[in-house]
């Protein structure tokens, strides 16, 4: 899944593209291919080399164990006829694409949000069952629109359609591929976001039925309060949704799904043909107000190491606006995240990481890439010592979820913030 560089004999252009005529420049192109060069005055061989793939001052340990056993706990919580089609938008919630063969190998579809990720799903070898929930038909201008449209009837994406003007596009970006689109409708049941108006549902299958270049094989929608104790409004939206399908006639042949991770795990009359989890699958519950809870085991261990320690007196402060005052003498460590790195700003003087063992507080503001723990109880640390910031451990103090409840957020923040600076390693 990773980049391919480019063979060193096709580096010989120069500055803006222009082609290098003198064997200096053509030098310097096989130089670039294998490092950093400095463009500043230098000795002719001087070349930087660039680091290892994947090095990296944060690794989030991803145990694909974890995925199966959730996946498995899924399997089971459903019926053997209900299919179960694994979400793996946002890069996996955060996990990254390492996993998408373990999911993959257990999932009857894969769903991704955007054509960018259905391409890359696509990129990683992955032939089977794909939807992508955002329509393509307003992607980018009319070009390229065009173009997506064609590259993801080509590669056997289905498609979510929500207007006629969706399906006109599909049907006519297949024309010349001489293959028909594979599309599902979604239906808005009342979260009042994507999809279209329940009442109008009925007008667009029958239209899309009527199309040469498209073939409808699903209709679906999306719950907005799965995860709340009062399922009321969800069972609201069980019953527009029902009504839907028959006043769509012909449903037969169709795949009918509508159970996010919450509603697969709480709500066994919403799973219809298909469920569709997501966060579940991670390991995080949907909430703390499902009424079945499975034993979910988290996949995500975010560690990082010391950079620095060192001792602080009595009095003095630290982090930008200078918001923790030390009342004793003590030590602190730097670990090099923040939030660019998606370990949130909220989280200044509220949360802890683990060292050697122990749990540290952080102290003062969360920077870009750096946060200051208090390791005055921990006087054995030194730099270079792991530090746990991110713990698999839904008990932990630094658990997602209990991070989740100290910035106020969900645990699909806190795992989807995960910047690209993390090293995501498959651990068993």
């Amino acid at each position: 899944m990773g980049t391919k560089r480019k063979n060193a004999k096709s580096r010989t252009d120069g500055p803006a593209g222009l082609e290098s005529t003198d064997g200096a420049a053509a030098e310097s192109a096989r130089e670039v291919a294998d490092g950093y060069v400095s463009q500043a005055p230098r000795a002719p061989d001087v070349v930087i080399a660039q680091p290892s793939a994947g090095a990296s001052h944060l690794t989030a340990e991803i145990s694909g164990r974890a995925v199966i056993d959730n996946l498995e706990l899924l399997r089971e919580h459903i019926s053997p006829t209900t299919m179960l089609s694994a979400v793996v938008k946002a890069d996996c919630y955060g996990h990254g694409l390492g996993l998408l063969e373990i999911i993959a190998a257990r999932a009857d579809m894969l769903c991704v949000a955007t054509v960018q990720e259905a391409l890359e799903v696509r990129g990683t070898g992955y032939d089977g069952p794909l939807l992508t929930f955002f329509p393509a038909c307003v992607y980018a201008g009319a070009r390229g629109r065009a173009d997506a449209l064609e590259q993801l009837i080509s590669k056997g994406v289905t498609l979510t359609v929500v207007t006629k003007a969706d399906a006109g596009a599909a049907a006519k970006a297949a024309a010349p591929l001489a293959t028909k689109a594979d599309v599902h409708v979604k239906i808005d049941t009342g979260m009042g976001r994507s999809g279209i108006p329940s009442a109008q549902a009925p007008s667009l299958v029958k239209h899309i039925r009527g199309l040469a270049g498209v073939k409808l094989t699903g209709l679906y929608t999306h719950f907005a309060s799965a995860d709340e104790a009062d399922k009321t409004a969800t069972l609201r939206q069980l019953d527009v949704f029902t009504d839907m399908v028959n006043a769509c006639r012909g449903h037969a042949g169709l795949t009918l799904h509508a159970a996010n991770s919450a509603a697969t795990i709480d709500l066994p009359q919403t799973h219809w043909d298909m469920v569709r989890p997501g966060i579940a699958m991670y390991g995080y519950q949907p909430s703390d107000h499902l009424q079945t809870k499975l034993p979910l085991r988290p996949a995500l261990r975010l560690i990082g190491r010391l950079t620095q320690v060192k001792d602080v007196a009595a009095g003095s402060s630290c982090g930008y606006g200078l918001t923790y005052t030390f009342e004793r003498a003590g030590r602190v460590g730097l670990v090099p995240i923040g939030y660019a790195d998606g370990y949130m700003r909220c989280l200044s003087n509220k949360a802890t990481m683990r060292v050697r063992g122990r749990d540290v507080p952080v102290r003062g503001r969360v920077s870009m890439d750096q946060t200051i723990v208090d390791l005055t109880e921990v006087s054995d640390a030194r730099a270079g010592d792991e530090v746990e910031i991110i713990s698999p451990d839904p008990q932990a103090p630094h658990s997602v979820e209990n991070l989740a409840r100290l910035a106020g957020t969900i645990p699909y923040e806190i795992t989807c913030r995960l910047g690209r600076r993390v090293n995501r390693v498959l651990v068993d």
